[in-house]
């Protein structure tokens, strides 16, 4: 009894020092997990914005952002306590230096991001605990060269972000270690040359960017080894030509940039060897011609080539491309298409021509094209359209005719673009005359066709600006009459409506006489000539506030029904 009464009390005296040791594991473990300040806690994840060094960090951190920190250099103390981190983001500081053993902690890390900074160099030794390491990103900093020690530690890297430093050189040796890389990203920099060696062993990758760079050429067999190569850009650069085999061993590839650079030429059998082939841009280069054995068999279904340098359209240039829906030629010198230029293009929904040199088409332009839509041949100086150029254009919904030089449309030729749902017709040169009745009798019998608002007179200048559909009989007849009627040069020059002067013949009488002097009302010969002229300057400032009024009213009418333009206009 006495033991039993001994135990209680000494258990009573233990109890507030159990108590204490409890609180101040407690404490400890509030101390280990506590969310520093400037920081944002959730779960395993840390994010601090704006600090001027890196906190300690709770020790269970495994995804680590710091952003717009006011520190210049890193060192192995900032990320001590980060050796459970698996991601890391610096991203967007003031920071110049990394010194070397900063990433010795974390070697669990998987992906690390390091971006926006001041950092010109890094330390060869920086990466080599990461073996785990599989993405990492070094875009949008200041650096100047690729060393390749930085990458031989890291094998496993499947992604590689260097884009937007300053780097002018690939050392070739640079990516050979990197045998798992899949994603390759070199765009916006200042690379000017490349080894023909630079992606040797790379047969995973499967995206590679060097776009906006200062390539001039790409060395043969460059890409002989990217096998699984999906993506390639090249755009923005200054590339001239290409070599023939240069795509014959990257089967898969699928999308192929090339636009904005300076190429002439396509050499023949350029793209025999790239059957997945889906999407291709090769706009914005100096391309003058383009032949028939440029494409093999491919799956490419739009193809843009605007802003080039070709003249002619021959036949059977795109004849492989029977995948081919969107063909854009507009913004280039062509003059001439031929009438099997578009053979073989049985899936094509939409062709652009416009703003080139065409003044014709020659007849079966489009014919054997069933899915053909839209056609765009705007701002071209087209006067005339050949007969049944439209004959087996079932489904045409839009042909663009504006800014052309058509002054009028005989009935044949209105007929045969009666297929289309859409035809826009206006910013041509229509004459006024009787010739015109075809396309005034044609524009009331289709109202839904074309914007009849913006389809006016240009000539002659009484009419101009007048809507063609609101033109009567009577008045092409007097506007007939009027061209018909020769007139003398004085004739010509009177303002019209104005009646012709009453000719007068001065006698004897009415001769210069007395040292000189002439008759009251005999008007000088000088005086005479200086009244035309003002006559003739009255007349183009009456003439030109006129035709600005009724442009004036023409746009304002013009401006509730201006129809939709093609979605491949090139602006």
């Amino acid at each position: 009894m006495k033991r039993t009464r001994k135990a209680l009390i000494m258990g009573v005296m233990d109890q507030p020092l159990i108590l204490q040791v409890l609180l101040f594991l407690c404490s400890i473990n509030v101390a280990v997990w506590a969310c520093p300040d400037g920081c944002q806690c959730k779960g395993e994840e840390m994010a601090c914005i704006g600090l001027s060094n890196v906190p300690p960090l709770p020790l269970s951190t495994t995804a680590l952002f710091l952003s717009k920190f006011n520190i210049y250099s890193l060192k192995a103390e900032d990320l001590s306590s980060a050796s459970h981190a698996i991601f890391i983001a610096i991203d967007d500081t003031a920071l110049s230096e990394v010194q070397p053993g900063t990433f010795d902690s974390p070697v669990n890390l998987k992906a690390l991001r390091i971006t926006g900074t001041q950092l010109q160099d890094l330390p060869e030794t920086l990466f080599q605990n990461l073996q785990g390491l599989t993405t990492l990103n070094l875009n949008r900093n200041k650096l100047a060269a690729l060393r390749p020690k930085w990458f031989s530690p890291i094998k496993m890297l499947t992604a590689l972000d260097v884009t937007g430093n300053q780097l002018t050189l690939i050392p070739m040796e640079t990516f050979h270690p990197l045998s798992e890389l899949e994603y390759l990203l070199l765009a916006r920099n200042a690379i000017s040359q490349l080894p023909s060696e630079a992606f040797k062993g790379l047969s995973k990758l499967k995206y590679l960017r060097l776009n906006k760079n200062a390539l001039q050429e790409i060395p043969s067999g460059s890409f002989d080894d990217l096998g699984n190569l999906e993506e390639l850009s090249l755009q923005d650069n200054r590339i001239t030509h290409l070599q023939h085999d240069l795509f014959s061993k990257t089967p898969k590839l699928t999308k192929l940039f090339l636009s904005n650079n300076q190429l002439r030429t396509l050499p023949q059998g350029l793209f025999f060897h790239v059957p997945l082939l889906a999407q291709i841009s090769l706009y914005e280069n100096h391309l003058e011609s383009f032949g028939p054995g440029v494409f093999g068999s491919t799956a490419i279904q739009e193809l843009w080539l605007y802003d080039n340098k070709l003249i002619r359209i021959e036949a059977d240039t795109f004849k492989n491309l029977t995948q081919l829906r969107l063909l854009v030629l507009s913004h280039n010198r062509i003059s001439y298409v031929s009438p099997g230029a578009f053979r073989g293009l049985e899936h094509l929904g939409e062709v652009s021509l416009h703003t080139n040199l065409l003044k014709t088409l020659q007849a079966g332009t489009f014919q054997g094209l069933p899915s053909l839509v839209n056609i765009s041949l705007e701002h071209n100086f087209i006067n005339h359209l050949p007969g049944g150029f439209l004959q087996g254009l079932s489904h045409l919904g839009q042909i663009d005719l504006r800014n052309n030089t058509l002054r009028n449309l005989p009935q044949q030729d209105l007929d045969a673009i009666s297929v289309a749902e859409e035809i826009l017709l206006q910013q041509n040169p229509w004459r006024c005359d009787m010739d015109i009745l075809p396309l005034r009798n044609w524009l009331r019998k289709h109202p839904s066709k074309a914007n009849q608002t913006l389809v006016v007179c240009d000539t002659p200048l009484n009419l101009n600006g007048e809507m063609i559909t609101g033109l009567t009989e009577e008045d092409l007849e007097i506007q007939s009459f009027t061209q018909q009627t020769p007139l003398t040069s004085t004739e010509r020059r009177r303002k019209p409506n104005t009646p012709p002067a009453i000719k007068t013949t001065s006698s004897s009488e009415d001769e210069v006489t007395n040292g000189g002097q002439q008759e009251e009302g005999h008007i000088p010969n000088h005086t005479s000539i200086i009244l035309i002229v003002i006559t003739v300057i009255a007349t183009v400032i009456i003439s030109a506030t006129i035709i600005g009024c009724l442009c004036w009213r023409r746009n304002k009418k013009g401006q509730g029904h201006i129809g939709h333009r093609s979605r491949n206009s090139v602006l």
